[in-house]
């Protein structure tokens, strides 16, 4: 029902506008009528009306300034105005406020009901404009979430290439996210997380999953602004604003409390990875993946952890344990040995089946299933292998029911790196290898290092310095002074070239070293070297 108001300075208009003209038809109700604009703005001022029906000329305040004041209070608000003067000034000043018609006296009722009828059509369809545009607000509201976590996976999931709507986009969806605050990244992942949601409804799950959410966020807001949200089935990912001081520390009451509570109150475990701070929200997904990597790969780590979270016992029984068997299975795996391999894994799996309990058992197979990474780490690998996804290999692994379905995957994933270790070795280290020694050959006069050769050759130092010793059964730091000491003796042949020149053009740069370096492998000095060449060949 749309409310109205009359305004007439005469008492018949008004009566006769209420009594002859059937306003309900058009589902308007009259509130009151009012002899001028004074007394009808003061009634406006606490009563809401969609529709004002006014004189032009009345005492007091006339209809076009009362038009005016309810236009302030109520903007959508329609005026018809009715005047005995046919005025062109009037009519233009109607129109400044907007008047909807523009009636002369004496009234035609034909004439009222076509306006009336006009006026009710417009704000029929604007009253259906605004219910269409509130239900699409409200659809929005609802879909806010899900809008934020699809852009916060883009996030970590997609590299971004328009910043500037990534920005927008942020800003429309009310993320707490900037280019300037220094953030850090913590992937959180539910242990044995199968287990956890087998057995639900779908909404149960879906309350559990809110549920650590609100506690994260609760969690990670004591400390700064943090946004939480499931990356995928049984992982979540935290994102907090800290300040430079002391967040190492911060972030490990982060992470205990998360762990705790998790424990106690909700009967579930975490691992916990966490990424390096970082600024820029171009850096947010090498920060996820930094962060879920920790995770991967925490059995590989060293015990003294800066974080750490879900930590095993590591007593000197099992940490002797763990660095032999860490010894030769990389040994034997680096060799390409499957048999070796075979034998080696078969002899760990029954040490841990008779000397452990369940709990070390467990701790020690994930040890197992994950040290391969190590070598595939230092080979730089590029092409697609069999540790190329450590988290599905994870999820295989806790998938096996029992100790023995864990001994026969961590074999077949061990044989097949080692028969790709095998084929390795025979297509490409001795390349490897001759590539090393001809860069030595080439620039021995440099200060060159081995970490440089390393990069060169996509492997890291020491994984390099293994195959170079395997390999030509001498330490590169041995082939690169043997080089230098070959070019030496070379260029003291020609009595021309002084001494302490001879020191420079091979690469040392202190005289006496290169000496007494040189009398220690060739047996005498460089001088009486160039003294016994000299007297040869006379």
């Amino acid at each position: 029902m749309y409310r109205a108001i009359i305004v007439d300075d005469e008492e018949l208009v008004c009566k006769g506008l209420r009594k002859y003209f059937d306003w309900s038809k058009y589902n308007i109700q009259i509130l009151s009528d009012f002899p001028d604009g004074q007394k009808a703005y003061q009634f406006v001022q606490e009563n809401p009306i969609d529709l004002l029906v006014t004189d032009v000329r009345m005492p007091h305040m006339d209809g076009i300034t009362l038009a005016g004041h309810v236009k302030e209070l109520y903007p959508d608000a329609k005026i018809i105005f009715v005047s005995g003067y046919d005025d062109v000034a009037y009519l233009k000043n109607a129109l400044k406020v907007d008047a909807i018609d523009y009636i002369l006296k004496s009234i035609d009722l034909n004439e009222l009901e076509e306006t009336v009828s006009r006026v009710v059509k417009i704000m029929d369809a604007e009253n259906a404009r605004k219910k269409e545009l509130a239900e699409m607000e409200e659809l929005l509201n609802q879909s806010f979430p899900l809008l934020q976590e699809r852009l916060l996976l883009t996030l970590i999931r997609d590299d971004i290439e328009d910043l500037g709507n990534i920005r927008e986009h942020i800003e429309f969806l009310n993320i707490p996210l900037d280019d300037d605050s220094r953030y850090c990244v913590l992937v959180l992942q539910l242990q044995r997380y199968y287990s956890t949601f087998s057995g639900m409804t779908e909404r149960e799950r879906q309350l559990l999953s809110l549920k650590i959410q609100d506690e994260c966020r609760r969690i990670g807001k004591e400390y700064g602004e943090t946004i939480c949200f499931r990356s995928r089935v049984g992982e979540y990912v935290m994102i907090i604003s800290l300040e430079e001081d002391e967040y190492e520390e911060k972030l490990l009451q982060i992470s205990e409390k998360i762990q705790t509570h998790m424990k106690e109150y909700m009967d579930r475990l975490v691992y916990i990875g966490i990424s390096n701070m970082f600024t820029g929200l171009k850096n947010i997904k090498t920060a996820y993946e930094n962060a879920a990597n920790a995770i991967s790969k925490r059995y590989l780590l060293d015990d003294k952890l800066q974080i750490s979270i879900d930590k095993y016992v590591t007593d000197s029984e099992m940490k002797d344990y763990r660095e032999k068997a860490r010894k030769n299975l990389l040994e034997c795996l680096s060799q390409g040995n499957t048999e070796k391999v075979t034998d080696v894994l078969n002899d760990l799996f029954s040490r841990i089946s008779q000397e452990f309990d369940q709990n070390e058992q467990q701790n020690l197979m994930i040890y197992l299933l994950l040290l391969p990474t190590r070598i595939i780490n230092d080979l730089k690998i590029k092409t697609e292998n069999v540790y190329s996804d450590q988290r599905a290999i994870m999820e295989q692994f806790l998938c096996c029911k029992d100790f023995h379905e864990q001994c026969v995957l961590i074999q077949s994933l061990y044989t097949q790196v080692a028969t790709m270790m095998q084929s390795l070795s025979k297509t490409h280290s001795h390349a490897i290898v001759d590539q090393v020694r001809r860069k030595i050959e080439e620039r021995y006069k440099e200060q060159i290092s081995i970490s440089t050769l390393a990069e060169e050759v996509y492997l890291t130092p020491t994984y390099l310095c293994v195959l170079f010793k395997q390999t030509t059964g001498s330490t590169i730091n041995e082939y690169l002074t043997m080089t230098r000491l070959e070019k030496a003796k070379q260029l003291l042949a020609d009595s021309n070239i002084k001494l302490y020149d001879v020191c420079y053009e091979v690469g040392y740069l202190s005289p006496s070293y290169f000496s007494r370096l040189f009398k220690k492998y060739v047996g005498i000095s460089p001088s009486e070297y160039r003294n016994m060449t000299l007297s040869s060949k006379e």
